[in-house]
């Protein structure tokens, strides 16, 4: 029975090519008795840990259907965007009031995670038995590393949804597989720790292939968590190491940053890597497909692109700049990131006007999602990554800590300002557009609005909502506007997602979150 387990584990580590480093061959002929031999099976291994990312339900897995939850999916559930094929998505149910434990997003965002988790925990255990004759210190050092970085991502998904969610760090069998939930207060120790202790000089690597986790992204990762936790002196601490480490800056051009050409770009510390060279494998999605017009399944709230400022840093009520059918004089992320009717696209048909474009009244909001949307302009594999982390978020979140611990308002506004002033943005500094004598109060607003306009569409807006306690000022927007569902937010229970029935009846050690029927 130990050897038929063991080989159901190693053939859910298949990964579908995700770079030269994730291509490896199937391992289901293999026993645990045998497996943990070689550098090749330990990194075929770690590939298992990687690919869980990309399983539906997982943090990338980015195509439309019952049990798509990724964090780009997941924005569609806010001011942000919404669902044009309800009820084919599996988000509706959010955005709907609707989410239950039977509700297939909760069983499959649990399932992802904890598969990846499972497959870690493998890696973790096994890797450091081996011999070195089997494989050198230096690299089974390395993959542990990154196992101990991807169970850290998963574990902060899971919290940031869950809250109290059982904390596994071993191999779990069939007498052990009934784990009860750890306080969430607990899970995100371990996560710390996990951190902490592959970011140091002699842990991951500053570079290696593109794809897996460097320091950088270890630090980075840690900097999130701290803020999610509202750990504001650790998280500041945090950003600054990321930034000393002198390996990332802000793109100059967020016009391609979100093409295959972005890929390399130095702002990124960590991203899903695609490569897709055959579509039957299902990866890329709808990531950067389209189908010679935009695709309307996930749309734009106008809400979001009326908060795109003008040039002269001022809202389109205030600035004498606003022309509704001219945005030449908005900040240049808009038209980066959302295709508005004054813009043009290269489609099947060639160049052409949104305004005058067969497909324009497809979608209710007339706004179409641009980011990630550079690619082919016909039905075939892409290679764009997702991006997890980038030196934007890094630098934003130390200004947001630094702002809730009361710190200096100079160096606050000037990481704001960095973001703000890439090369083909070039948005006016803080001070010249907002003043100089913000209150830390209004120093945030400002933040959460750069937030906004800078991540559009990249995973952080639900999760912002969440910690800034912000879903029901959002919700109202939307049923401003009257697509994509009722947007009613019960927010006596809707900061935390319940345990999937499912989990409940199959590990009876698990009790259900309080908000939803709970002890």
């Amino acid at each position: 029975m130990k050897k038929i387990i063991i080989s159901i584990f190693l053939l859910s580590t298949l990964f579908f090519s995700c770079s030269d480093f994730l291509d490896r061959n199937s391992l289901s002929e293999l026993s645990n008795e045998t497996f943990w031999s070689s550098e090749g099976d330990a990194t075929k291994a770690l590939v298992g840990c990687y690919d869980a990312l990309q399983m539906e339900g997982g943090i990338a897995f980015v195509w439309p259907g019952a049990s798509t939850c990724s964090l780009r999916e997941l924005e569609f559930a806010t001011d942000n965007g919404f669902f044009l094929w309800i009820p084919w998505v599996a988000p509706d149910v959010l955005t709907n009031n609707t989410l239950s434990p039977t509700s297939g997003l909760v069983q499959a965002a649990w399932k992802a995670s904890y598969t990846g988790i499972a497959r870690c925990n493998a890696v973790i255990k096994n890797v450091p038995l081996m011999t070195e004759d089997q494989i050198s210190k230096e690299k089974a050092n390395q993959i542990v590393c990154e196992a101990k970085f991807l169970r850290a991502l998963y574990y902060n998904h899971l919290t940031s949804l869950y809250r109290d969610v059982p904390l596994t760090l071993d191999v779990l069998t069939v007498a052990t597989s009934q784990v009860p939930k750890s306080p969430k207060a607990e899970v995100v120790a371990q996560i710390i720790k996990d951190l902490k202790d592959i970011s140091g000089e002699d842990m991951l690597p500053l570079t290696t292939d593109r794809g897996r986790a460097t320091r950088g992204a270890a630090l980075g990762l840690l900097c999130r968590v701290y803020l999610y936790n509202e750990m504001y002196e650790e998280a500041a601490d945090a950003a600054e190491q990321v930034i000393k480490l002198n390996e990332y800056i802000i793109d100059p051009n967020y016009s391609t940053l979100f093409t295959e050409a972005g890929n390399t770009s130095k702002e990124i510390l960590f991203a899903v890597r695609f490569k897709n060279t055959d579509q039957s494998q299902g990866e890329g999605g709808f990531l950067a497909y389209n189908y010679g017009y935009p695709m309307e399944w996930i749309t734009p709230y106008k809400n979001l692109a009326n908060d795109f400022y003008c040039k002269d840093g001022k809202s389109i009520t205030d600035s004498n700049l606003y022309d509704p059918d001219d945005d030449s004089n908005r900040d240049p992320r808009l038209t980066y990131s959302i295709v508005t009717p004054n813009s043009t696209w290269n489609g099947a048909w060639g160049k052409e006007s949104a305004r005058d474009a067969w497909w324009r009244y497809n979608s209710p909001s007339e706004l179409y999602v641009r980011k990630y949307q550079y690619g082919s302009t016909d039905w075939k594999p892409d290679n764009q990554d997702f991006y997890i982390i980038r030196y934007a978020d890094i630098l934003l979140m130390r200004a947001e800590a630094l702002a809730n611990l009361s710190q200096e308002k100079t160096e606050i506004m000037g990481l704001i300002d960095e973001v703000r002033q890439r090369a083909d943005v070039k948005m006016p500094k803080v001070e010249d557009a907002e003043g100089s004598n913000l209150s830390y109060e209004q120093l945030l607003d400002v933040i959460k609005h750069e937030r906004r306009v800078e991540f559009a569409f990249e995973g952080f807006r639900y999760f912002d909502l969440l910690r800034w306690k912000g879903m029901e000022d959002a919700y109202a927007k939307c049923r401003a506007e009257g697509y994509g569902g009722s947007h009613i937010f019960d927010s006596k229970k809707g900061y935390v997602w319940p345990i999937s029935q499912t989990e409940l009846d199959n590990n009876r050690a698990l009790v259900q979150a309080p908000e939803w029927g709970g002890k």
